[in-house]
């Protein structure tokens, strides 16, 4: 059985994902768009031997559901890919788990096509609002507790029946009536309208101030944290991990009764159990800790510390290896001395200096951080590369751009040659390339020079002579939105670069041209340049 229109490449309804939309919300829009069920769209579309809905969609989605999507809708990879779990994989943790428990993901408990765990929270203000309503990503997250837009708690469940949310089951309590796309924002077991639930206002500012800079931390993949300007997201997220590991343990909780600032009594019933376990009336609690604790860092933690006695083996958990941000504070104020520094957070203060500074130094590095990180450096082999090795990259991305016939891939591969050339000459970090404007570059570089595309760029005055005939020649090709004024946009979103899609399109540069081992990492490839 097909339905007209639904088995060529497009579908006649190919509606594009919302900002920070859910996979599993988005489907769910796609098929109530054509007047269908969800089940009966999947069925058509997919095939009934792909069985979809007794898996977690958003956080396993299985490859040939991606394809399809990205035939059947317009829509681009990434743009689908962004709608997963798997998204938040180098920004939020290290590698992303598809099956059991991920860090930081809320389980939903499936059994069949039922959810038994309340893992899909939502802001009844945010469904009002929308001119179509949609489940948003961030509200799969155990660290999201509270709408920043909204100030209002988040709920995570029916406020009238309490059953955990599945809105892929919202269209199966009637038989005759017509799907609509307001029905996503309905109780699938008693029909009552999400969007008119009463929700408690939140009124310390702090918590909503943390919250905003974890999104904050997300969406760029670095935060300016612990006077670290350029503290990558993992490293932020892996601290907070420790220091809710820390202040949730048995002793840890006792002690913090004496305080005056907070009320430790909150915790008296933390359950032991991961994080992303707990009952959203835990995890409330402990945000609402983590807001006082974190504000002013490293200041008031100091003073719970000292007020409440706490102890260090009480605070480092069970890890043989912490973050430094928070390994450095409960040595020094519970312990005794300095931590001994970390790899990634050596890492960490390297990138920051390159991005303040436009080059890496040791005595820059120690004058932002306070520590001694030249151990940590021939790991990670940050040493520059050479001009010849600068040269294959570039070849090697000429003969690609010769090898197709493709305009929109061939626009994007020499975009590529241009802003690996552009960061290696003016010593750019991802992102100052990824924010990178016309203006700023003809700033940076005063005169220009006019070059050969084939030839390879040498000097800053080079670099912006490519710089402005691809902004005029080949940029237009990519389609940009009138109002981005990015040099190097994305032809998928349309608009500038993320700062991760700048390492990601490095990288595959990298290792399609086999260089891996002549340049390890951006850092090299910038490292010794003195900006313009």
């Amino acid at each position: 059985m097909t339905l007209p229109g639904l088995s060529g490449n497009l579908w006649p309804v190919h509606l594009k994902p919302f900002p920070d939309e859910l996979l599993s919300s988005w489907l769910v829009r796609l098929a109530h768009g054509h007047g269908l069920k969800l089940q009966t769209f999947c069925a058509l579309v997919f095939g009934r031997d792909k069985s979809m809905w007794n898996r977690d969609i958003d956080k396993m989605a299985p490859d040939w559901l991606i394809s399809k999507l990205v035939e059947c809708t317009g829509a681009s990879l990434q743009t689908v890919v962004e709608t997963t779990l798997k998204s938040y994989e180098g920004v939020l943790y290290e590698h992303h788990q598809p099956n059991g428990n991920t860090k930081w993901i809320l389980p939903l408990g499936v059994y069949h096509r039922a959810r038994r765990v309340r893992g899909l929270q939502f802001c009844p203000h945010c469904l009002a609002e929308d001119v179509e309503p949609y489940f948003r990503k961030r509200w799969r997250l155990a660290l999201s507790t509270l709408c920043t837009k909204h100030n209002c708690y988040l709920l995570d469940a029916c406020p009238q029946c309490e059953s955990p949310l599945a809105p892929h089951r919202a269209d199966m309590q009637g038989r005759e009536f017509y799907p609509h796309g307001f029905l996503i924002a309905h109780c699938w077991k008693c029909g009552v309208d999400l969007r008119s639930a009463s929700v408690a206002r939140i009124e310390e500012s702090s918590s909503v101030t943390l919250q905003v800079q974890l999104e904050s931390a997300l969406e760029h993949g670095f935060s300016d944290w612990a006077e670290n300007p350029g503290m990558h997201s993992i490293v932020l997220f892996e601290g907070l991990r420790e220091l809710i590991a820390g202040i949730t343990s048995k002793q840890t909780r006792e002690r913090l009764k004496r305080s005056a600032r907070l009320n430790g009594r909150t915790l008296d019933d933390w359950p032991r159990t991961q994080f992303e376990l707990a009952a959203q009336s835990h995890r409330r609690a402990v945000f609402r800790v983590l807001a006082t604790v974190l504000e002013n860092w490293p200041a008031n933690f100091a003073h719970l510390i000292h007020e409440c006695k706490l102890r260090y083996a009480d605070l480092k958990g069970d890890s043989d290896q912490r973050m430094f941000w928070f390994e450095d504070v409960i040595r020094r104020e519970a312990g005794s001395g300095y931590a001994a520094i970390g790899s990634d957070e050596a890492y960490s203060i390297c990138d920051a200096v390159i991005a303040k500074h436009g080059r890496f130094s040791q005595g820059k590095a120690k004058s932002l951080s306070g520590r001694d990180i030249s151990l940590h450096l021939p790991d990670r082999k940050v040493s520059p590369v050479s001009d010849d090795v600068y040269e294959d990259l570039l070849t090697f991305i000429d003969h690609q751009v010769a090898g197709t016939l493709d305009k929109t891939r061939r626009a994007c591969l020499i975009r590529d040659k241009i802003m690996f050339a552009c960061g290696r000459m003016l010593g750019l970090s991802e992102g100052g390339l990824a924010k990178l404007t016309i203006d700023q570059i003809r700033s940076i570089v005063p005169e220009k020079a006019q070059l050969s595309f084939v030839d390879v760029a040498r000097t800053p005055g080079q670099v912006r002579g490519w710089v402005e005939w691809y902004f005029d020649t080949m940029r237009p090709l990519l389609y940009p939105n009138p109002d981005v004024d990015y040099v190097f946009t994305s032809v998928g979103t349309r608009s500038g670069f993320s700062h991760s899609a700048v390492c990601a399109r490095f990288s595959k540069a990298v290792d399609a041209a086999m260089l891996r081992r002549a340049i390890p990492n951006y850092r090299c490839w910038v490292y010794g340049v003195t900006p313009p």
